[in-house]
């Protein structure tokens, strides 16, 4: 076993001092975890029974829910299911678009701008839309053979134009996340708010949103910055920060091309350097409407609300309460019907 384990483990070990702690493990499984191929690396993508699979497990875990704790405790089950597997990336309308032209794609920086971009796509359009034709538009308009996807669309085209421009200006998505991450670690250390304050230099150089910037940098989530009011946003921070499977094997690999790549991402799924539990709750129509139903099934009409917002700051609080990251609750209110 012991030649098989990658070389850069070795030094991940050896930069520990003393008594190693849980949280020390905690890491170094991490990185072990990452250096092994995800499921589409290997051959096996999500496919459409696995997808299938997972959402059958979202409508059992929503039928044996009948009070908050159970609410919590299926929501957990649910969110660790998703992000082990990646099944949800099997749908059977998307999955070999989104494996062919993100997760296997033979370039990984490529393949994570372009799951960038599909996500600032992602806004009042059919998902089967974005994550296929919007997908193939985006790949052809960055290597300058089409024009900008949705380009009469003001919303997203301010956000894509302004990635375009980033990473034209860094050479590479890749680049940008190395430095920016680096640059904060530098900075702060270890430090609650450093998620946000990525977020800060993303919404300056990746998602037009000048607004929030000074707050976020600053390490506050902006009261108009929450995931009822940026869905898309926090959705691809959520899977970013949070994925165990696909997305964070794709963006390993695509760091790790470049020096300081390996130790960036050593920092990256951290906790103590960048808290997942600062993930807000992606909150969209289907997820509010979803939110209004269990409350009312679990006997919590109380915290029942029409405004997106309200249901991020909602979801925060009940998520605090439980030490879980507000986005915990995507899954299986995303997916319960």
């Amino acid at each position: 076993m012991g030649s098989n384990i990658p070389f850069p483990f070795f030094g991940i070990l050896k930069s520990f001092k003393g008594i190693l702690t849980i949280t020390d493990f905690k890491v170094i499984l991490s990185f072990w975890g990452m250096m092994l191929m995800c499921r589409a690396c290997s051959g096996n993508p999500p496919d459409p029974l696995s997808f299938n699979s997972f959402r059958k497990s979202v409508l059992q875990a929503i039928r044996n829910v009948s009070n908050p704790t159970e609410f919590v405790n299926e929501a957990i089950k649910i969110d660790e299911l998703r992000f082990n597997t990646g099944d949800e990336w099997g749908e059977s309308h998307i999955c070999r678009e989104v494996n062919n032209l993100i997760f296997n794609n033979p370039d990984p920086g490529e393949g994570l701008l372009l799951f960038i971009l599909s996500c600032w796509l992602d806004m009042q359009a059919q998902y089967i839309t974005v994550w296929t034709t919007y997908l193939r538009q985006a790949r052809n308009w960055i290597k300058d053979k089409g024009v900008i996807p949705r380009g009469d669309y003001s919303p997203t085209k301010s956000h894509l134009l302004l990635t375009r421009d980033t990473v034209r200006s860094y050479g590479n998505i890749s680049r940008w996340f190395i430095q920016k991450i680096n640059a904060i670690v530098q900075e702060n250390g270890q430090s609650r708010g450093n998620l946000y304050r990525l977020v800060g230099e993303m919404c300056n150089d990746l998602y037009s949103k000048p607004e929030v910037v000074d707050s976020l940098k600053w390490g506050h989530l902006p009261s108009n910055f929450s995931g009822g009011d940026h869905k898309r946003f926090w959705m691809l921070m959520m899977f970013l920060r949070r994925d165990n499977s696909v997305v964070k094997c794709l963006f390993t690999r695509a760091l790790n091309k470049f020096p300081d790549g390996q130790k960036i991402i050593q920092y990256w799924y951290d906790s103590r350097y960048f808290d997942p539990k600062e993930c807000e709750l992606p909150v969209d129509g289907r997820v509010s409407t979803n939110w209004n139903r269990i409350l009312s099934k679990i006997g919590m009409s109380n915290l029942r609300t029409e405004n997106r917002s309200n249901v991020a700051k909602r979801a925060r609080a009940i998520a605090d309460e439980n030490n879980i990251s507000p986005s915990v609750f995507d899954a299986i209110l995303f997916y319960s019907m």
